[in-house]
């Protein structure tokens, strides 16, 4: 905003609560509306509340009423959201406000805007969806994939990894691209594991920032088209194909390829685990899935009746026996192994299905596996080995998606 302009825009003000440490003022004259960046936008959902949403401010905010700004919110204020007819409502002290929406932006000399304890570029605007009141950072691509990065990759502690951030980088970029061609909604991902991590501006560091910038609107793309891209951490040795995990065929690229030998994600911390289940632990997790029934069972034995060709656990079968000796085999298949069996303290899935498994005479269950994550596409920690040992990021993408190019976001 122009310094000139900025000092005409507060002397329209009227000030809506006596002096304090924390005021907010109405901005009666002005029209001045907000105008998104050139820069693609990307909105990402923060929050769901139910009908009622209290937010204090932490910063200050210019207050927008759809795209019209209307009050400079200070620091402190709290702003109480309902959902209202067709729309949402505000009150702010004695004040209220009604509009479809309202958009939160920083103001003069701030750069980023606070929401529960985190920072974010961009604005923050409050929309009802439904009979709820959606929370959503709309920002610009670019400024997105800054709190992505970091968020889902090591940086490292000098410039080694860069190639790798570099590389990774246009992998989220990739899928973000995606996300915004097949959603039409009020936001287009989730901060999470949903979609990509995502740690707003507290999130950002200088090395993965350059990442971005170097690779500014690249994407991956597969006969002229932005590719379907999916990463991990760890593959084990062998990525795995697409068709294992999320149905996707004539995707040559994300078939799978073998990882090196040894392989470069071997570096890794997680790269070999162990988990060890007492009898009554193992048998809880089939119960709680409703594998078992109602009778008491010990458990038999425990099988990998295949593998598929990463050497990922495509069907394991678990035999049980009952007080009355009736056997019942329990059959678990491919990722949803994971999400089963869980870590043996249930802090998590399962780290990866590329493991062996087996059944002591005290029955305990011990699986050691290899790996961390689904499997499919980039191998986080393999392309940082190959970014240390001096490969950069075209090399690195081509190896994980063989026959993709690098192109242009439009």
């Amino acid at each position: 905003m122009d310094k000139k302009f900025y000092y005409v825009f507060l002397l329209s003000l009227i000030i809506l609560i006596l002096p304090s440490c924390s005021t907010t003022t109405r901005l009666t004259k002005s029209s001045k509306k907000y105008i998104p960046s050139n820069s693609a936008p990307i909105k990402v959902l923060l929050h769901d509340q139910g009908f009622n949403l209290s937010y204090t401010a932490e910063s200050p905010v210019i207050l927008y009423k759809n795209d019209k700004a209307v009050a400079i919110v200070k620091n402190r204020n709290i702003l109480n959201f309902s959902v209202s007819g067709k729309g949402i409502k505000l009150k702010i002290s004695d004040s209220i406000f009604e509009a479809s929406y309202f958009l939160l932006k920083p103001a003069e000399g701030e750069n980023s805007i606070s929401y529960r304890g985190r920072d974010y570029r961009g604005v923050i605007k409050f929309v009802k969806d439904g009979n709820t009141i959606r929370v959503v950072n709309q920002l610009p691509l670019e400024d997105y994939l800054k709190g992505v990065v970091p968020a889902e990759m090591p940086t490292g502690k000098d410039d080694s990894y860069f190639e790798a951030l570099k590389a990774f980088a246009i992998c989220a970029r990739t899928y973000a691209v995606n996300r915004l061609k097949s959603t039409n909604g009020v936001f287009d991902v989730y901060l999470d594991t949903r979609d990509q991590a995502y740690g707003g501006a507290n999130a950002e560091k200088e090395l993965s920032d350059r990442a971005v910038d170097e690779t500014n609107g690249l994407i991956l793309e597969y006969n002229d088209k932005p590719a379907k891209v999916f990463y991990h951490s760890s593959c084990g040795g062998h990525t795995e194909n697409a068709k294992y995990i999320f149905g996707l065929k004539n995707a040559a690229y994300l078939e799978g390829v073998e990882d090196g030998d040894p392989p470069n994600c071997s570096i890794a911390s997680n790269f070999l685990w162990e988990e060890n289940y007492p009898e009554n632990v193992f048998l809880e997790r089939l119960n709680a899935l409703t594998f078992v029934g109602n009778k008491n069972y010990s458990l038999k034995d425990v099988k990998i009746k295949s593998r598929d060709e990463s050497g990922r656990v495509s069907l394991l079968e678990v035999t049980l026996l009952s007080n009355e000796n009736d056997e019942k085999v329990v059959k678990l298949e491919g990722n949803k192994i994971r999400s089963i069996i869980r870590t043996a303290n249930n802090a998590d899935i399962l780290r990866s299905t590329m493991f062996d498994i087996s059944l002591s005479d005290d029955k305990v269950v011990t699986i050691t596996g290899k790996g961390y994550g689904h499997g499919v596409g980039l191998c986080q920690w393999g392309a940082i080995h190959q970014s240390v040992e001096g490969k950069n990021y075209k090399k690195i993408l081509s190896f994980y998606f063989p026959g993709t190019d690098i192109g242009r976001h439009k």
